[in-house]
């Protein structure tokens, strides 16, 4: 496994140190952790995106997860040929500069629960995809809200009925609590990205982050995991962090 800072955590440690992002960035990279996700809520902002990119590399990191704020339920990538080319572009972007997970979201438009119209829909969307994911060489994962717990058996079986392992899902352990250990097990082959908070370290939470760490290992997962925190927090709070999950995360 692999440990990758979300750039709203760098943001964090900068509001935390009274200092500027890139002298956050630069502080992390001095950390040993080299990989990052970058959140981006703007689908349409290729250039900013690309300038991150740049500066991330030039500080000698990578992105190697893009969070993008792009719905998979947002549209019909069959019908909608502007909305098909969009995500496209966005994996051709990834490819071509090295990310290796692009993070999209699969949340009802209505903001009310999953129904079997959505389920239908992300199917298509992500059969549709899958070609261009392929041959760009980059990871489509299935990010979901925490309604979409309450239905996991349906979004698994989704998965494996594709088949490919370009398409995988985003294991938040937020909302993990929901699950029972035998829905855990049988989603975690299944995982291609896996986020945690300052939340999920803390005392309260610890015993459970360290048993899916535990089922993680056990079925060889050696994808990312990314730190994401929800509130400023200084350097030292900040390498507290990194080395519960490093602990928890050692073979």
């Amino acid at each position: 496994m692999n440990i990758c800072i979300n750039t709203s955590s760098i943001s964090h440690l900068a509001s935390g140190e009274n200092i500027g992002f890139e002298q956050a960035l630069v502080k992390c990279l001095e950390k040993g952790v080299k990989n990052l996700e970058l959140d981006e809520s703007n689908s349409g902002g290729r250039e900013r995106v690309l300038q991150l990119f740049n500066e991330v590399r030039n500080n000698g990191g990578s992105i190697a997860v893009l969070n993008l704020k792009l719905n998979l339920l947002g549209g019909d990538v069959k019908s909608n040929e502007k909305y098909l080319n969009d995500v496209k572009n966005w994996i051709k972007f990834c490819g071509e500069n090295g990310c290796r997970v692009l993070r999209l979201s699969a949340t009802p438009v209505s903001g009310e629960k999953y129904s079997e119209k959505d389920f239908k829909l992300l199917y298509r969307n992500l059969l549709n995809i899958l070609s261009s994911a392929e041959k760009n060489n980059v990871e489509i994962s299935i990010s979901t809200d925490k309604e979409a717990y309450s239905n996991m058996d349906r979004l698994a079986a989704m998965i494996e009925d594709i088949g490919s392992e370009t398409i995988g899902l985003t294991l938040d352990l937020e909302s993990l609590s929901k699950l029972n250990e035998k829905m855990l097990e049988k989603l975690v082959p299944l995982v291609n990205h896996v986020t945690v908070s300052e939340a999920c370290l803390e005392n309260g939470e610890k015993n459970f982050v360290e048993k899916v760490f535990k089922t993680l290992k056990t079925n060889a997962y050696g994808g990312y995991v990314s730190l994401q925190l929800n509130k400023s927090c200084t350097l030292e709070e900040f390498c507290s962090y990194l080395d519960k999950i490093r602990r928890m995360i050692s073979p």
